[in-house]
């Protein structure tokens, strides 16, 4: 009897890899190399899609035409939170489910976010590259300003934004407030005071976006959306670069509007390198690496082996997007 495969197109840490390996017959072009995520091309290895029983993707694509071809997949999983990638849809259909691993990057997340809010706020790129220009003394033009005091909105208080409000008030004394339609203020228990999204963006020195990207979420910060934040609010996004609309943000930064942004994430990915935002003064830019640490990457590629174990063992795996 042959043993199941599982396509895994993109780098994931070597335990996970690892677990796979030692139980299934593992198709991973990389495995031999470097952990690119754009190495080799995606097109160029769609046809193992085709022959696995069970995918791990990070950014890799799957489509409804995918599924109608994948003859033998039971199980997709997710390397990650956000499945924007994957036509759920179109596998639902299928009956087959979807997995992925919320836990996995919860911290690196958080951390990522606030690391984003301090290189804003103390102006740390640009007092680097002054720096290494030789320009020591030109270090009082870099006056920033501090967290403490300042009033953080954040929207979406799922795990990632929940830990985001208890690092930002306990660790840093910040004012917390913030925007979640799905939460309950009789069931919150966190440090954020709950209010709508306009009093959020009217209100916050800082907002953060810890959003899944959907029909509802999409561009929900455009320029409607900009016109009455403060000129002094910073924005900070490390959820999915579509919740916010590149070129009212790139507008309302150039004019002055607001202060500035912190991005990881991008409407397209990877952005393009002449685009308008990466010549901003007033702009931090991460290329989605809020959960690429190594404790992160080893604890979500231990979820996502675990959750096509399970499937392909006839169990439940722990986390499934199209749960019935």
């Amino acid at each position: 009897m042959s043993l199941p495969v599982v396509f895994i197109p993109e780098y994931i840490d070597k335990a996970g890899k690892d677990l796979l390996t030692a139980r299934y017959r593992c198709i991973a072009p990389w495995f031999g190399g470097a952990a690119r995520l754009d190495a080799p091309r995606e097109d160029a290895m769609r046809s193992h899609l085709y022959e696995a029983d069970a995918v791990i993707v990070r950014v890799f694509t799957i489509s409804a035409d995918d599924m109608r071809r994948a003859e033998n997949l039971k199980v997709v999983v997710k390397h990650g939170v956000g499945f924007d990638n994957i036509d759920v849809a179109a596998v639902t259909a299928r009956g087959i489910p979807v997995a992925y691993t919320p836990t996995g990057n919860t911290n690196a997340v958080a951390e990522h976010a606030m690391a984003l809010m301090l290189s804003l706020m103390r102006r740390i790129v640009p007092a680097g590259e002054a720096l290494r220009a030789g320009r020591f003394a030109d270090r009082n033009d870099f006056q920033g300003e501090e967290l403490e005091g300042k009033t953080l909105g954040i929207v979406g208080v799922g795990r990632i934004g929940s830990l985001v409000a208890r690092k930002a008030a306990f660790g840093f004394g910040m004012n917390v407030i913030a925007f979640d339609p799905y939460v309950s203020p009789e069931r919150y228990d966190g440090p954020a005071v709950l209010t709508d999204f306009e009093t959020v963006m009217k209100t916050a020195d800082i907002v953060t976006f810890h959003v899944p990207l959907t029909r509802k979420t999409r561009r929900m910060v455009d320029a409607r959306t900009l016109a009455f934040v403060r000129p002094s609010c910073r924005i900070v996004n490390t959820s999915r670069g579509g919740v916010i609309a590149q070129e009212a943000l790139t507008e309302a930064l150039h004019d002055g509007r607001i202060a500035g942004a912190a991005l990881d994430v991008f409407e397209e990915e990877p952005i393009p390198p002449d685009h308008p935002l990466c010549r901003l003064p007033n702009v931090v830019l991460t290329p989605h690496i809020g959960g690429l640490t190594q404790t992160a990457m080893r604890r979500t590629a231990l979820l996502a082996a675990q959750a096509v174990i399970d499937a392909l063992e006839g169990r439940t795996p722990e986390y499934i997007v199209n749960q019935p």
